[in-house]
């Protein structure tokens, strides 16, 4: 009898496990190649090195600029993501203070890039739906277009916007990217879709000053807006949502229709020629 209750517990238990392990392996399920679109808002300003003048001003902390592009999330083992992404991002700064002479000033800068970008994402498969994940990577740009504006009031009334083409704005941006996402993936039948959320810091490791001005080879445009001395790089805080559809092999694939193309052609020759 404890034989037979034995034998009963561990039959009942190697059917736990194995309903146990076809779930967990249902909710594992194999991750492919997505490609998705993702948009959000850059909160951008500028760090400033060796300009005591310019590093001292504040800075408005909630100056928000759009951005978005496209992605691809190509998986490398069970929790490491390569995520490749084309974006457009608005950069620059705005700052509003009262000079020691009386006038008030306010000073915006918004230039517009086409960044292509490398992040690295580690993900932690706690379920499908949630995978927080950490990322680090890299970032290369071109500066599009955008303006910078300076305007003052009283005893020494100014007002001046001017275009980047014309300014001391340097052309290439590089920069450094880490941060913190939570990736979620959803099934609806046989159709999938990933949702990513991510806040991530950015910080350029390019001067923004052209140096030909700085070199004295072309004239300062732009010298009542800001000052030549020292260097400026562009950093910010980029939150956005993401939505990406993998790209899955069909069900019927051909190994299915060849299957079935087999099947179909036994029991032709059965019906049509009496086997």
């Amino acid at each position: 009898m404890k034989k037979i209750s034995l034998i009963l517990l561990m039959l009942l238990g190697l059917g736990v496990a194995t309903q146990a392990q076809g779930l967990y392996g249902h909710a594992q399920k194999k991750e492919y190649v997505s490609i998705g679109i993702k948009g959000g808002l850059n909160f951008p300003r500028m760090l400033y090195y060796h300009n005591d003048a310019l590093t001292k001003l504040p800075q408005e902390a909630w100056k928000l600029t759009p951005m978005g592009g496209v992605f691809v999330e190509i998986p490398v083992g069970s929790m490491l993501i390569i995520a490749p992404e084309a974006m457009y991002v608005q950069r620059g700064l705005e700052t509003t203070y009262e000079h020691i002479s009386g006038m008030n000033v306010h000073y915006s800068m918004n230039v517009s890039y086409a960044d292509l970008r490398l992040p690295f994402e580690l993900r932690f498969n706690i379920v499908p739906a949630f995978q927080p994940y950490l990322v680090v990577g890299a970032e290369a740009g071109v500066r599009l277009f955008g303006q910078i504006h300076l305007d003052r009031t009283t005893p020494a009334e100014f007002d001046q916007t001017i275009d980047v083409g014309d300014a001391n704005m340097s052309l290439i941006h590089a920069g450094a990217l880490a941060g913190l996402g939570i990736r979620s993936r959803v099934n609806f039948g046989n159709f999938g879709m990933v949702f990513k959320l991510s806040a991530t810091y950015h910080q350029g490791v390019l001067d923004t000053y052209s140096q030909r001005e700085k070199d004295g080879d072309v004239p300062a445009m732009n010298v009542n807006a800001y000052q030549l001395t020292g260097s400026r790089l562009p950093r910010g805080l980029e939150v956005c949502l993401g939505i990406a559809i993998p790209l899955e092999p069909r069900e019927d694939d051909a190994c299915a229709s060849f299957s079935n193309d087999r099947r179909w052609f036994k029991r032709s020759r059965r019906s049509g020629f009496g086997f």
